[in-house]
């Protein structure tokens, strides 16, 4: 059973009115990945589902084998570790004492259980010097604060070159994508660049695509769910011209 939040009002309003700021702000600067399809205007699943499959089409043309890690970060919302948070919302923006009093609330907050018979009197908290963490399922800068870490996520993916790249038919430019988010669901590729490496010539660079995202996921405080990633490996079998998956 998952633990849903609900905040105070008027956070839940500065919340929100904080969370429309920064995707404003990332948006206007063009620094949201393209592979990012969650939390966004004019993005829906549909578009994410649609560049998949034009990949996996591509791929079946050109005779090339991949490997795709389909992916869920586990309770990613509730795992957020604040300073990263912090941190990537000042990139998309928001002001340090903003940021500062959105996680000085969670950092501070009491918590009472609400069931069906009202509220309990009992409260809880951090015991400690370390605060609770994440920003809590229900929180209206969620979705926003999950952006701005998946995107710097992302660009770290694509700055170490693991993803697809392919070139246009009609225009001849080149197209590279590492990877295809929607809010905290992940599809990490990896493909060859020639017909002739096998699949299994390529798990190496896989293994090394999936390790470069799961530790940066656990550096934010999060972590892969295990019962939802697999690998699909595309290889060209030359000898009866045959595709296996």
């Amino acid at each position: 059973m998952r633990t849903i939040q609900l905040f105070n009002s008027e956070a839940q309003a500065n919340y929100k009115k904080a969370g429309r700021a920064a995707m404003k702000n990332a948006e206007e600067d063009d620094i949201i990945p393209k592979g990012q399809c969650g939390s966004r205007k004019q993005h829906q699943s549909i578009d994410h589902a649609l560049s998949k499959r034009l990949i996996w089409d591509s791929l079946i043309l050109e005779r090339r084998s991949s490997g795709w890690i389909s992916n869920d970060a586990k309770s990613c919302f509730d795992r957020i570790v604040h300073w990263v948070a912090k941190t990537a919302l000042r990139r998309f923006g928001l002001p340090v004492t903003v940021t500062n009093l959105m996680f000085d609330i969670l950092a501070k907050a009491k918590h009472r259980v609400q069931t069906g018979s009202g509220d309990s009197d009992r409260t809880f908290g951090p015991t400690g010097d370390v605060p609770f963490q994440g920003c809590g399922q229900g929180n209206g800068a969620g979705p926003c604060i999950w952006v701005a870490i998946s995107a710097i996520l992302i660009d770290a993916m694509e700055a170490e070159g693991f993803g697809y790249t392919s070139q246009t038919a009609l225009t001849n430019e080149e197209f590279f994508a590492s990877c295809f988010c929607f809010v905290d669901d992940t599809d990490v590729m990896e493909s060859n660049n020639n017909v002739e490496t096998t699949g299994e010539d390529l798990l190496p660079s896989v293994q090394s695509a999936l390790d470069l995202w799961s530790g940066g996921i656990s550096a934010t405080g999060g972590a892969i769910n295990p019962a939802f990633w697999w690998l699909i490996d595309f290889k060209w079998r030359p000898s009866s011209g045959t595709w296996v998956f």
